[in-house]
């Protein structure tokens, strides 16, 4: 059985939670894992049981290219043990896009903090959180992360 872990970031921060996930499956649970960026990832959709989809969240919306491939798949995903991990800068995920998650009908879904680097971002991104008087920094709890990716094998993440 395998798991694919579904990738989306603009600037690295999510791939590497979702990379880091992946990882504690494979080598703390035996789980063969796939990490694909969402544009890649529906050649796997046939061939694996779970699926977790990582994305960020990026001026308080969802990452368009994990929204889109929840939405496109939305169906084939139905059928499958089905995670979300959502990741920003903020201290807390807004409940209206916890909401939107929870409609895709995840076993489980998680926010954890990402990552904001200056030197990554262009100039409307740095403005932006200028203007909201946001924080750059990395906000990643490595421990928080790996939890949630070993207590996925016990969901159905196999």
């Amino acid at each position: 059985m395998t798991t694919l872990v579904v990738a989306s970031s603009q600037h690295g921060s999510t791939r590497e939670i979702a990379e880091r996930i992946a990882k504690v499956l494979r080598v703390n649970k035996g789980v063969t894992t796939v990490v694909e960026h969402p544009k890649d990832a529906p050649k796997w959709l046939a061939t694996v049981d779970a699926v977790v989809v990582a994305l960020p969240i990026y001026r308080d919306a969802l990452d368009k290219a994990g929204k889109a491939f929840l939405d496109t798949h939305r169906a084939e995903l139905a059928d499958k043990s089905l995670f979300i991990l959502a990741s920003g800068a903020a201290p807390s995920i807004n409940p209206r896009l916890q909401a939107t998650i929870d409609s895709y009908g995840p076993r489980d879904t998680a926010y954890l903090r990402g990552a904001l680097t200056e030197e990554k971002l262009g100039f409307l991104d740095k403005l932006s959180i200028k203007l909201v008087k946001g924080q750059y920094g990395d906000f990643r709890n490595w421990e928080a992360i790996e939890a949630w990716g070993k207590s996925l094998s016990d969901r159905g993440a196999h």
